[in-house]
């Protein structure tokens, strides 16, 4: 399969990202590769392979109690606040 120079820009645009021409032309042969490497993968025989939710056995992943081991103490952290008010940090508003 063969990336051309229109679905590039069409990339491009999605993502607003902006390239010249020799960078579009660089991005189109690796696409190409990249998908061509895909379709070889796609040529492998898995008759008789099992599908997998994950790489790692669930008998083989190490696992722990979820519990505390520290307390936190609310006046001690929000003594490290800049601004605090009823318990809370006071941050600067961000949308109006």
């Amino acid at each position: 399969m063969s990336i051309d120079l229109k679905t590039v820009e069409k990339l491009s645009k999605l993502s607003r990202l902006s390239f010249d021409d020799t960078e579009k032309q660089k991005i189109a042969d690796e696409l190409t590769k990249i998908l061509d490497f895909v379709s070889q993968l796609q040529e492998v025989n898995t008759d008789g392979v099992e599908p997998m939710a994950s790489t790692v056995g669930a008998d083989v992943t190490p696992e722990r109690d979820d519990e505390t081991h520290m307390e936190h103490e609310r006046e001690a952290l929000l003594s490290n606040a800049p601004a605090s008010e009823m318990g809370f940090y006071v941050v600067p508003r961000v949308v109006e």
